[in-house]
């Protein structure tokens, strides 16, 4: 198969996925909303109690959920509707009680303590909200506290089935770079926020899918189209928090297992890259002119200006046009904390004496080898760099994750450099 048939197939599979992705959300919201409320107040003493930014270790950002992004899709969940489903599912409306407070407004809504306060609905139809057809089926049956323990479960067998598949592909050397870059996403801060589990899910379901099924991705063009429904799910079912994780990881371990070496294997590191990203921002684009067509709001204007604002260098919020250093230092210094230290230490230990065992039996580096892995090393700080102050500076207690990819990418560099 030729590239241009390539092409037409993958412009092909993103049309599909657009229309697909706007089906299913079109079907949840099309669901009653009495029970999803009845469940998110059996759990609304939690929410309250969470607050906002939520520190289950305090002063721990890397222990920090998001209950702000959780509480919106709570109130994504349980919105009466504008009578409407295919514009509700376009537009995403949650109705606020109050300037801007989610936890509050959802446990107001969810507990019917409404009488007498005057509500306004905000819209935020530039993402896909695509967790949202996991998340409202899931609370017509269990609060929020089962979905937490759910996710806990899941959570732990794909990463049992990750650890399986890595000794069984006889890459046991290649763990102690997993292992790092998974404490540094944090399991414990996955499972207590709704958004950073959908995440932190897509990137240990793409470490199984690829050590699972590496011969058969392996044929022909479809580890291409691997990567490219990785972007397309990606953008559908996240929160833009870390998702270039899932990439990150994904293609790491296809750097583990693939047989081709130096400048070759630097070539199809690019192309998957581009292929994640094109599935990406083809399919997020695609909601802005699906929601455009069946709403009549122009959300290219809007997801535009948002973007310029994201990625400006200019002040933000919080500080005065911060620079370069201090916008990779600010993701950098959440790791500068005793456990990480020791932790980092730890693997670097590891790594010298399986450096000082190679060199001894003869082996020696082999820089070319190493190259592929120094560019996905990379990659983090130039999500940090050509995304901005709104996304990497202002936004860096979640950001920060990406440093996984760096550390991930480093320890295989180090483990793949020697012969």
């Amino acid at each position: 198969m030729n590239k241009r048939w390539f092409l037409c197939r993958a412009a092909g599979y993103l049309l599909l996925s657009v229309i697909g992705g706007c089906i299913l959300m079109i079907l949840v919201y099309l669901l009653p909303t009495d029970k999803m409320k009845d469940h998110v107040a059996e759990s609304a003493e939690m929410l309250m109690q969470e607050g906002t930014y939520y520190q289950w270790a305090t002063g721990y950002k890397n222990a920090q959920s998001d209950t702000y992004t959780d509480a919106s899709l709570y109130l994504n969940a349980m919105y009466p509707g504008s009578g409407s489903a295919v514009k509700d599912a376009m537009n995403n409306p949650r109705r606020l009680y109050g300037d801007d407070n989610n936890e509050e407004s959802a446990v107001l809504t969810a507990t019917g303590q409404i009488e007498g306060r005057q509500g306004h609905d905000v819209n935020y139809g530039r993402y896909w909200h695509g967790s949202l057809v996991l998340l409202k089926p899931m609370l017509l049956v269990f609060n929020l506290s089962d979905i937490r323990m759910f996710g806990m479960i899941l959570h732990m067998g794909l990463l049992f089935m990750s650890v399986a598949g890595f000794v069984k592909r006889g890459l046991t050397q290649g763990l102690p770079g997993f292992f790092l870059a998974v404490s540094m996403l944090n399991p414990i801060t996955a499972v207590m926020c709704f958004c950073y589990s959908v995440e932190y899910t897509l990137v240990l379901l793409g470490v199984v899918l690829i050590l699972c099924f590496h011969e058969f991705f392996q044929k022909g063009w479809n580890y291409y189209y691997y990567f490219l429904f990785s972007g397309i799910c990606t953008v559908f079912f996240n929160e833009l928090s870390f998702p270039m994780v899932v990439f990150g990881v994904s293609l790491i371990l296809y750097l583990l297992l693939s047989e081709e070496k130096g400048l070759p294997l630097v070539k199809k590191e690019l192309a998957l890259g581009i292929c994640w990203g094109a599935g990406y921002v083809f399919m997020w684009m695609g909601k802005w002119l699906c929601a455009w067509v069946l709403t009549g709001y122009n959300y290219f204007g809007e997801s535009i200006g948002q973007a310029a604002r994201y990625t400006s260098d200019h002040a933000t919020w919080e500080a005065e046009n911060p620079t370069v250093w201090e916008r990779l230092y600010k993701n950098i210094h959440i790791y500068e904390k005793w456990p990480f230290v020791i932790l980092i230490m730890l693997v670097a230990v590891l790594m010298f004496f399986y450096f000082y065992q190679r060199r001894r039996t003869g082996g020696r580096v082999c820089v070319q080898r190493m190259l592929p892995y120094f560019l996905a090393a990379l990659f983090p700080f130039a999500v940090y760099i050509g995304l901005g102050n709104g996304y990497s500076y202002v936004h860096y207690w979640f950001t920060h994750r990406l440093l996984a990819i760096s550390a991930f990418a480093g320890v295989c560099m180090l483990w793949k450099g020697i012969e």
